[in-house]
This record gives structure tokens, C-alpha cells and sequence, in this order.
């Protein structure tokens, strides 16, 4: 189905779901699905992007105000980019978006796939987010979006204090965090309940439960 033309390909979805797979190193297999002219990025349990996650992430937008439209926006986790148009046309935030994916073969699909590539105002950085964020400077970033699942699991230093004490650091004041979480998840930073610990930090902290399963943090650094 990946040599049909792209028109051609659209029209065929609306008979039946077309779906093409990419081996990732990180994630087994990534899926993209065309159904009814409308593309998502998933892998066999979880959805990556333009499905049920851009809903989850536009409602937690809903609390996130625009306080500053050109402000910087640092992206943990870019998918396949569906973050980007909620960004961009129901926010209308023009600023520069950092964005860091672990996997390159997610970024290839988001390229090839989706046509999300580094540009003017994006830049994509295929890197590590834990490692990449100590070395970034202090207090650049006026919003972060924090989804770092791998499949549906949640990276281990999400329950780690230096994670959210660097998110803290680059983080302007007044800046704001929407961190996509699991309920599942157990995460005691230093042995606290994660928004204890938050708040102590040095952030304000509304706790969303979202889809029954996704659980979002909106923060925002105080001082």
C-alpha cells in the first residue's frame, strides 16, 4: 500500500483502514493508519499521535494560558508532532518550539508521514530528554510539554527528583509545565507523593484525571 499515490491511498481509506509499519528500536512497531483520510501514529497498545492523545494534551491546553504568544515552548517527547497544530492554530503561539525525541524512527515517520520537520521556529533534537535537559540553559522556556511514554510505559526518572528539579531550572518564572502522566503510575520523588514533592519545589500543581487512564499535571514555577 506504500507505493499507492497519496491520493489514491486517501481515497482507499475510506473503504478500508490502510496501515503501514516501521520497526523501532524503542517501541517494537510503529503503525501508521489511514482511515477515512485521517492518519495516527501508534504502536500495538498505545496511540502516539493525531488520535486520542492530541485530544488528551488539547484538553490539557484548555489550563495552559497564553500569557506571552512568541514566548519559547520546550516539547519532551515530539511523536509523530501532533502537539504542534494545537500549539500553533488553537493557541496561537508563534515562538520558537524546541522539540526532543528519543526515537529516530519516530522522527522519520513524523517527516515522511506527517511532513514535521526541523524549520523556522522548530527545531528537532533526536536525543535523550533526561540527558539533554541538564545542559540546556536556565529559565528559557515560558511552556514545556512533558510526554515521555514508550509504549504505555513511563520512563523510570519521571520518579526521580532531578527530573523535575531540571524542569523546574528551565522553566521562565511564571512559566508553565502540562506533563502527560499515567494513573497507574506510582512516582514518589525522594519518597513523596509527586505532587507534594512538586509543590515543595517550588511549583503550583493541578492534578487532572483524564480518559481513565491518562493522568495530567499542569504546573507552574513560582519564583
Amino acid at each position: 500500500m506504500r507505493l499507492l499515490p497519496t491520493t489514491v491511498r486517501r481515497l482507499v481509506s475510506y473503504l478500508v483502514p490502510l496501515t503501514r509499519r516501521v520497526p523501532s528500536a524503542y517501541s517494537g512497531w510503529l503503525e501508521i493508519t489511514t482511515w477515512r483520510g485521517h492518519k495516527t501514529l501508534n504502536t500495538a497498545s498505545a496511540n502516539y499521535s493525531y488520535g486520542l492523545l492530541q485530544q488528551v494534551l488539547r484538553y490539557g491546553l484548555r489550563f495552559v494560558p497564553v500569557a506571552d504568544a512568541a514566548a519559547p515552548v520546550l516539547v519532551l517527547g515530539l511523536g509523530g508532532g501532533s502537539v504542534l497544530p494545537l500549539l500553533r492554530h488553537e493557541q496561537g503561539r508563534t515562538g520558537p518550539v524546541t522539540a526532543i525525541e528519543l526515537d529516530p524512527a519516530v522522527l522519520e515517520v513524523a517527516a515522511t508521514e506527517f511532513d514535521v520537520r526541523s524549520g523556522p521556529n522548530l527545531h528537532i533534537v533526536c536525543a535523550d530528554a533526561f540527558a539533554w535537559l541538564p545542559a540546556a540553559p536556565p529559565s528559557s522556556f515560558e511552556l514545556a510539554i512533558v510526554d515521555l511514554f514508550l509504549d504505555l510505559t513511563l520512563p523510570t526518572e519521571l520518579g526521580e527528583a532531578a527530573f523535575w528539579q531540571q524542569l523546574w531550572r528551565v522553566l521562565q518564572p511564571g512559566g508553565r509545565a502540562l506533563c502527560n502522566l499515567l494513573t497507574t503510575a506510582e512516582l514518589w520523588p525522594e519518597g513523596q507523593p509527586l505532587p507534594e514533592f512538586l509543590e515543595e519545589l517550588g511549583f503550583a500543581v493541578q492534578d487532572i484525571e483524564v480518559e481513565q487512564l491518562n493522568r495530567l499535571l499542569i504546573l507552574q514555577r513560582l519564583a
